[in-house]
């Protein structure tokens, strides 16, 4: 990693609080586009579309209402905003509620290596292990991940994460290496 500088003691470089946004445009955009997609595919069943109508003139309103129905719902239930602070990481949603983790509550960083490729924080609230998944794509994924491990110096790492979050070692060697 040659940028290794910019994510040593990254909360104190960078400041806390900080805000990390899936952007904004592209997320209401999308969202405005697929519910006017969905409403017109409607128009077009009532209006548009007959016994007389082909096939494909029959089945396109349904596909199309499909598609956007889709889209927007992953864009209503999907991660819009990562908060820290110096008492917790929280994670923001348009369509349902905020996720609070407070940082002496995290346990576990793991790469969940499923279709989507997401990071998995694994925290424990009133004795009971919980675990959140974030996606990979949602932007600054290495600054996130290296701040919670800065914030957290004892969280537990799977292999993955273990080789992307930067340990006191690489700091020191880097710190080092540095002021020769």
């Amino acid at each position: 990693m040659k940028d290794l500088g910019e994510f040593i003691d990254i909360n104190k470089t960078r400041g806390l609080p900080r805000t990390y946004k899936f952007n904004q445009f592209i997320r209401w955009f999308t969202l405005i586009f697929a519910a006017l997609a969905i409403v017109y595919s409607i128009w077009l069943i009532f209006n548009k579309v007959d016994s007389d109508s082909s096939k494909f003139t029959q089945f396109v309103p349904f596909i199309i209402m499909f598609l956007a129905l889709n889209s927007f719902l992953r864009n209503l239930f999907s991660l819009n905003k990562v908060k820290l602070t110096h008492e917790m990481i929280s994670f923001h949603y348009l369509g349902k509620r905020s996720v609070n983790i407070l940082w002496s509550s995290l346990v576990k960083m793991e790469l969940n290596d499923s279709k989507r490729k997401m990071i998995r924080l694994k925290y424990i609230v009133n004795d009971v292990e919980k675990s959140l998944d974030y996606t990979l794509s949602f932007p600054k994924p290495l600054e996130i991940a290296n701040s919670i491990a800065e914030m957290v110096p004892q969280i537990e790492f799977d292999e993955f994460m273990a080789t992307v979050v930067i340990t006191d070692k690489e700091k020191k060697d880097f710190l080092t290496k540095n002021k020769k």
